[in-house]
């Protein structure tokens, strides 16, 4: 992402936070959401929203609720940052934490294996 992107998609990702953590939406199933991360096209015609909850299983909830506030939230960020065009938003569950997860518990397997392997050759 070029800079220009990158400043966009922080305004973009403080304004939906500010929304969040006001409690200016009333949409219980968008009660736990915490958005981490934006990232835009190069055109910044579309954003990619990543949001997390506190429960994994209320992710699925979660997005029906973010596609249901859309308009609303694409109305706060054209009224917060000066855009041309506001850029449609798109709603993705972050999985990053469970993926680092898992890959620390890939690397804890190999390293097991290799202790074994090494104990087993002397």
């Amino acid at each position: 992402m070029g800079l220009r992107q990158e400043r966009m998609a922080d305004q973009i990702r403080d304004v939906l936070a500010i929304n969040f953590q006001g409690g200016m939406l009333s949409d219980p199933r968008l009660a736990s959401v915490t958005i981490t991360a934006v990232k835009l096209t190069a055109d910044l015609q579309l954003a990619t929203v990543y949001f997390r909850t506190y429960d994994e299983n209320d992710g699925v909830q979660a997005k029906r609720g973010l596609e249901s506030a859309t308009g609303r939230l694409r109305k706060q960020i054209g009224q917060a940052i000066d855009l041309r065009r506001v850029p449609e938003l798109r709603f993705m569950y972050d999985k990053s934490l469970e993926n680092a997860a898992r890959i620390e518990t890939l690397l804890g397997k190999i390293a097991e294996e290799e202790k074994a392997e090494h104990e087993s050759s002397n």
